[in-house]
């Protein structure tokens, strides 16, 4: 038996958690969870990654306790686009900031201004959205802050916690992809793109690729994995050789896409604003990014602080109680990213769009999750078109696909079938991608056939119903979402 330790931080939590490798089977076990987030300071959305170092720390300390010299290795994956600045004593100059703060409002006008929205996507493949991290440095470089001057490294966040373990800084590839100034044909630095928008770009680290161990940590191996968690839950979609799927790893954020061998950068990829982020193993994960449970994550929240006291399983019966396809929503449009009143946000976006205005809460619970899977609908059908193949299954994993009245509305909203697991998906990836680098296995194939066989008890399908209905619903949420 071997054991692997994956640190896996998503934007509400993070955790450590030991895999163990037997006889072909991977079992996992918790060895610790925190809570994660953004803290307003003086208006300012921060992380605390001083507190999430204290906690992985911990994990380590457990997981050696436990599993002493049979512990081979440990890797960090965490959400994408932020980064941390370092001085030149390697010293952290501010807690890095959350990529909701709106330090980023206005920053597309001042990018295109200066370099035309087709020649950014045409040098990086990315999607535009103004969280990217091009659009932070744009407003450091435009506030010439003394963070900013007076930094001499950046480093993203799964890079920032490795270098706090190992001493050693590197950029691994798939964060660093999702900054929009990475280019993936090049598989360098968007150089020419940052010197005509006069962002530095003497900050960088070396770009490593998933599979690299980068140093150690008290005599553990540290693996730089697919850092971006995305990326590690994709490595971990437990696809056969020629399936032909969409992959939806569901949390947080949706991602929907599938996996490619090379970039699709072109007119039509960018009028649907589809991304090339970086995969493991030379893949491109060409997907769209979504928001996908905050909304109801933020509507949970808004009322048990009203006292409400929901549940998950209360705020899903609730909306299968309501009367379907009232309200139409797109839950990507950007009043609903940052945190805040997302129901008065819900009925403001139907009464703005001439629908009227939901006011139970059973009645804005049902348009939010309709509002997710028909998004879902409208983006798959975009990437068959995109990618030219016919994708007859959706794959969801991540902690989402627990939410089995979205997976049924997926395949009701799409057509296709849903099959879901692993649930922990980012730290099976994760915990593949120590297994590859350590030489425990030989291939991605492999190291999927390992999620095969040790989660095929998680495993369930989803089959479409009212699939008409739902093709109506469709033309609907299009003629109030996207005209």
């Amino acid at each position: 038996m071997k054991h692997y330790l994956a640190v896996d931080l998503g934007a509400s939590s993070g955790r450590t958690i030991v895999g163990t490798l037997d006889n072909g089977k991977l079992t996992l076990k918790e060895m610790n969870r925190f809570w994660n987030g953004p803290t307003e300071v003086r208006g300012t959305l921060l992380w605390d990654f001083v507190h999430l170092f204290r906690n992985i720390r911990e994990g380590i300390a457990l997981a050696k306790k436990e599993y002493g010299d049979g512990l081979v290795s440990m890797g960090v994956d965490t959400w994408g686009v932020d980064f941390g600045l370092f001085d030149a004593d390697g010293s952290l100059l501010r807690n890095p900031v959350n990529y909701r703060d709106s330090r980023t409002v206005g920053m597309f006008e001042k990018v295109f201004f200066r370099v035309p929205k087709e020649e950014v996507f045409a040098q990086t493949g990315i999607q535009f959205m103004e969280l990217n991290t091009l659009y932070q440095m744009m407003s450091l470089s435009l506030e010439d802050s003394f963070q900013y001057r007076s930094a001499t490294k950046l480093l993203f966040s799964p890079d920032l916690l490795s270098y706090w373990l190992t001493g050693n800084m590197v950029a691994e590839r798939s964060i660093a992809s999702t900054s929009q100034f990475y280019n993936p044909k090049t598989k360098d630095w968007a150089y020419d793109l940052l010197e005509k928008l006069n962002i530095r770009s003497d900050l960088f680290a070396e770009l490593v690729d998933p599979g690299t161990v980068i140093g150690e940590t008290d005599g553990l191996p540290v693996v730089a994995v697919g850092g971006h968690d995305t990326a590690s839950a994709f490595a971990a979609v437990p696809v056969v050789e020629g399936e032909q799927c969409a992959f939806l790893s569901s949390g947080t954020w949706s991602l929907l896409g599938t996996e490619l061998s090379e970039p699709v950068i072109n007119e039509a990829s960018l009028a649907a604003n589809f991304t090339n982020e970086v995969g493991v193993c030379d893949t491109i994960r060409f997907l769209k990014n979504l928001s996908g449970l905050w909304m109801i994550q933020e509507l949970r929240r808004n009322w048990n602080e009203q006292d409400f006291d929901y549940s998950w399983t209360a705020l899903e019966h609730m909306a299968l109680e309501a009367e379907p396809f009232e309200f139409f929503i797109d839950p990507s449009d950007e009043m609903f990213i940052a945190p805040g009143d997302m129901p008065a946000r819900i009925q403001e976006y139907c009464e703005k769009t001439g629908q009227g205005r939901p006011e139970t809460h059973a009645q804005i619970i049902r348009v939010a999750y309709e509002g997710l899977a028909l998004l879902y609908a409208s983006v798959y059908e975009s990437l068959e078109q995109l990618t030219g193949r016919t994708l007859d299954t959706l794959r969801i994993v991540g902690g989402g696909c627990k939410d089995t009245l979205l997976d049924q509305l997926a395949a009701n909203a799409t057509g296709r079938k849903v099959v879901t697991g692993p649930t922990e998906a980012t730290a099976t990836g994760n915990l593949i991608m120590q297994m590859l680098a350590m030489g425990d296995i030989d291939s991605l194939a492999e190291g999927r056939e390992i999620v095969r066989n040790s989660f095929a008890g998680e495993t369930r399908e989803f089959e479409p119903q009212d699939t008409e209905t739902w093709k109506s619903a469709l033309k609907k949420w299009r003629e109030f979402c996207q005209a």
